[in-house]
């Protein structure tokens, strides 16, 4: 049967100076080789286990003639589990290397033919390795809420500076809240000439 080893691997600063994050995978794959099943005279579950090796190997061809053939708008992924699992190293933005194992007898004549043959076709699959990032979203709200403690902070040295100290940023309680809406309400039956406006929160 085939064997395939997946493993991800996640790069990312220790000293959390930055939020992005490497994502990479490693697929390790191990094809088990066509057969012959009129030569081998295999039966029973034997026989079934290689109708499936050779089912998937066929759709795993398609696959790479599809990637091939520039003229070709769909790839069958979807056609078997090994396709799919091995999506991104064909065609995507993984580097893929193959090594074709031959017999040089002449009764494996057949199969050595048929491996050159789809290692050829293989060589013709264009992949395009690029970077996997991400933006981690715990980083992210690290950043975010060291971002407004120094704004905080700005806001509290430019007030101090203006002789605002009296000015707050927090969010209002509801006593705050209806001491705004009376303002408001005063200001538009003329009881008051204006509106002082210290911050965005009496917009809002």
């Amino acid at each position: 049967s085939h064997c395939v080893f997946t493993m991800h691997l996640d790069i990312r600063s220790r000293i959390e100076s930055s939020e992005k994050v490497v994502r990479s995978k490693l697929n390790l794959v191990d094809l088990a080789g066509s057969e012959r099943v009129k030569n081998t005279g295999s039966s029973g579950k034997t026989l079934q286990e290689a109708n499936f090796i050779n089912k998937s190997l066929t759709f795993l061809e398609q696959v790479v003639i599809a990637l091939s053939s520039k003229s070709r708008d769909h790839i069958p992924f979807r056609q078997s589990k090994l396709t799919n699992v091995l999506r991104d190293s064909l065609g995507g933005n993984c580097k893929t290397r193959l090594i074709a194992n031959i017999w040089c007898e002449s009764q494996h004549i057949h199969e050595t033919v048929s491996t050159l043959k789809f290692a050829t076709r293989m060589m013709r699959v264009a992949n395009t390795p690029t970077i996997n990032e991400r933006q981690d979203p715990a980083m992210l709200l690290k950043k975010y809420k060291r971002q407004v403690r120094e704004l905080r902070q700005e806001l509290a040295m430019h007030d101090s500076l203006a002789n605002r100290s009296s000015v707050q940023y927090d969010d209002f309680t509801p006593e705050q809240r209806q001491e705004v809406y009376e303002m408001v309400d005063a200001y538009m039956t003329d009881k008051i000439p204006e509106i002082k406006i210290v911050n965005v929160k009496q917009i809002h």
